[in-house]
């Protein structure tokens, strides 16, 4: 099999999107002893969750239960689009991801991270608009 361009193009984003997001959910567990599950519960998410319980209208257990979930979110999503080939629904599930963590940027006013998420977004759509229809052809 010959790749084309587009192949090749597709090929590049969906290792970018996935190294990109396996490796934001597995840094999150990164502390000064290495990867730790108490560094992530203990250190990083009431950092993260402050900003939203002080500044949005959303419930804390809402918070806590998003930002409880997002590194493993972030890293099944990550390797599923680096396993999945021209699979669309990890792609699809990123971009989901992408819209709630620009979202809760949007909340927060951190509109230079919005800005970068939205890139995220971006190269999310074109992937999947590589994806070629199966239709036979």
């Amino acid at each position: 099999m010959r790749w084309r361009s587009r192949d090749w193009a597709f090929f590049l984003l969906q290792v970018f999107l996935g190294m990109r997001l396996l490796v934001a959910g597995v840094d999150k567990f990164r502390g000064p002893r290495g990867l730790s599950f108490s560094h992530f519960y203990g250190q990083v998410m009431p950092v993260l969750s402050q900003p939203f319980l002080e500044r949005t209208f959303l419930p804390g257990w809402s918070v806590k239960l998003y930002l409880g979930t997002l590194p493993y979110l972030e890293i099944l999503i990550g390797a599923g689009i680096l396993v999945a080939g021209k699979n669309r629904a990890p792609l699809l599930l990123a971009g989901l991801l992408f819209l709630s963590l620009a979202f809760g940027q949007m909340l927060i006013g951190g509109h230079a991270t919005v800005a970068d998420i939205a890139i995220h977004l971006i190269l999310t759509v074109i992937a999947l608009l590589l994806v070629e229809e199966t239709d036979g052809k």
